[in-house]
């Protein structure tokens, strides 16, 4: 399944904040990490992230997941409420 969210956080917070939810919190190791591209997989399936910069430091995350469909839900959920705490910051 493929969804694409758009997020008010950097590209690379994104990243930073995917790779410590899936690799460091999950354990489910990262084998694919190129410019805007991620890959986390194990035997239990797989998540695929394809993180675009948009205006105003924000961003157009595309999910491809297997296996991880609650997680990829929780992880979109942890994104918007810490991109709401920025903007609430921010005002």
């Amino acid at each position: 399944m493929a969804e694409t969210h758009p997020f008010r956080l950097h590209p690379d917070e994104v990243a930073r904040r995917a790779r410590e939810y899936f690799t460091d919190q999950l354990g489910i190791p990262l084998v694919r990490d190129m410019a805007g591209y991620m890959r986390f997989e194990d035997v239990h399936g797989f998540v695929e992230l394809d993180i675009r910069g948009d205006a105003n430091n924000q961003s157009r995350v595309t999910f491809q997941y297997q296996g991880y469909e609650r997680e990829v839900h929780e992880f979109r959920r942890l994104l918007a409420e810490q991109a709401q705490e920025e903007t609430r910051q921010g005002e």
